[in-house]
């Protein structure tokens, strides 16, 4: 090697690293498939049967969530494709329309949607553990609690032992598919028994007791997708995708599909065991469902399989979102403090310790308030996404689109969303909790002043520690779409 010529081994380790194309479509539907199914299918019929007061309009509005969900991720792999980056909305939110309105989005999503649905879930998983150890349902002061135990130990476990929280979504993984099974079985079991609820699916009765008011079956929908959550995963991913023009949409296709395959068959089950009054009466609906088919046993085997399914929710979820406000801090979106990762652990620490406290503070609220509060949130931000498609095909036209979803039904994702955002405001018992979710965006335009102020004029530099992480964000997000 001549005196001054660079080793090609050293020219290999300047090179920054990048993530590996390794998921194809299988693998993707799996991610897809295993990210939405979860506790939300244990959780969110209550609320839809509720809001819809009949079965026949719970299963409409089931079908409808399944639809949107499909159709949704389709729309949402026509962006991807067309957009080549990772990162979802907050990569498209801010090629299009800025820094400003890609704040809003990450800090709606770090500090009340992703938080606030975990919060949702340490509730249930308290409800659960309460009626399997006593017997019935604590005070919801012991019960708040209970979920706050589950949160600290998520937190401290994400902090000192990631392998262990690796374990357990593994293990959470299998139960949970497990526990959607046996809940099929459960409902069959009762058929064939004679013991079926067959009203519930008779064409004069099925929507006896329905309601008329839209603005309930807008919420209801707000139930229904909570189960849906997660659906536009493999746009989070698309770096790690193989062959993605073709990926995305087909594994969004198949993963979505197989999750409304199963939930339709799961809410059938449910209206095959129970009446819809005893639906919205009860908050442990699976347990209930196995103690009808077998008994204590029953009981037992699907009380099991949704703490389970719980707790690798709230340790993942914990890790993943964690992840978020580290990276996004790391990209000086967010304080830069919150991108600190402890030498000793190399966890994310204060990213974890702010996860949790948000987590805290919403166990504080009602369970089944919070669902259409952060659907307020995500379904806007959704709508801002859907109007990009078509901003960007009415604008540039000339843009390579390796997947072109039809425009017309983009068109209707952009006004459906913006209906199920609108539509809670005409209900009084809704009218509140939607105006509370909107408050959050002058909240964040607020956050978003102040880092603004702070980062122009007391620290005009940059925080300490901005580089090439933050450099690569701006030259790969920051370049006008072409």
């Amino acid at each position: 090697m001549e005196a001054g010529e660079a080793s090609p081994l050293l020219e290999k380790a300047k090179k920054p690293a990048s993530l590996l194309r390794t998921v194809g479509v299988f693998s993707a539907s799996a991610i897809l498939f295993g990210n939405c199914v979860g506790a939300g299918i244990f959780i969110s019929p209550r609320g839809v049967f509720e809001k819809t007061g009949s079965a026949g309009g719970g299963l409409i509005v089931w079908g409808i969530g399944g639809i949107v969900a499909t159709l949704s991720t389709l729309a949402y792999a026509d962006l991807g494709t067309m957009i080549p980056v990772g990162g979802g909305e907050f990569a498209y939110i801010n090629k299009t329309y800025g820094k400003f309105l890609a704040f809003l989005f990450s800090f709606c999503m770090a500090f009340l949607v992703r938080p606030a649905s975990l919060a949702v879930v340490a509730i249930v998983f308290s409800e659960y553990l309460s009626n399997l150890i006593w017997g019935h349902t604590l005070h919801m002061e012991m019960i708040r609690v209970m979920a706050a135990c589950l949160v600290a130990t998520a937190m401290i476990v994400n902090i000192f032992g990631v392998k262990i929280i690796s374990m357990l979504i593994n293990v959470a993984s299998v139960v949970k598919f497990g526990a959607v099974a046996f809940l099929l079985v459960c409902g069959v079991t009762v058929a064939i028994k004679g013991q079926g609820q067959t009203e519930n699916f008779m064409p004069n009765s099925t929507f006896t007791g329905g309601s008329s008011n839209p603005a309930d079956y807008a919420n209801a929908f707000y139930f229904c997708i909570f189960s849906y959550q997660y659906w536009n995963a493999l746009n989070y991913i698309y770096d790690e995708l193989k062959n993605p023009e073709r990926t995305l949409p087909l594994a969004g296709f198949f993963g979505i599909f197989g999750v409304t395959v199963s939930y339709t068959l799961a809410n059938v089950a449910y209206l095959l065991i129970f009446p819809v009054s005893a639906i919205v009466a009860t908050n442990t609906i699976a347990m209930e469902s196995g103690f009808a088919a077998f008994g204590k046993v029953g009981e037992i085997i699907m009380s099991v399989g949704l703490l389970v399914s719980c707790a690798g929710c709230i340790g993942g979820g914990t890790l993943c979102i964690s992840r978020n406000i580290q990276m996004t801090a790391q990209q000086d979106v967010f304080p830069h403090w919150m991108a600190w990762i402890s030498p000793t652990f190399h966890t994310p620490v204060p990213a974890v310790i702010v996860l949790g406290s948000t987590i805290g503070v919403y166990l504080l609220f009602d369970v089944f308030q919070l669902i259409p509060f952060l659907g307020t949130v995500e379904w806007l931000f959704y709508n801002i996404t859907f109007s990009i498609i078509l901003y960007l095909r009415f604008t540039q036209p000339e843009i390579r689109r390796p997947f072109k979803f039809p425009i017309a039904i983009t068109a209707f994702l952009f006004l459906l969303s913006g209906a199920v955002v609108i539509l809670p405001l005409f209900s009084s018992k809704t009218r509140m909790t939607t105006l509370l979710g909107v408050c959050w965006l002058p909240l964040a335009a607020v956050f978003y002043a102040i880092r603004y102020v702070y980062t122009k004029y007391c620290c005009p530099s940059g925080p300490p520690g901005k580089g090439e992480s933050n450099a690569s964000m701006d030259s790969g997000y920051n370049e006008k779409v072409s």
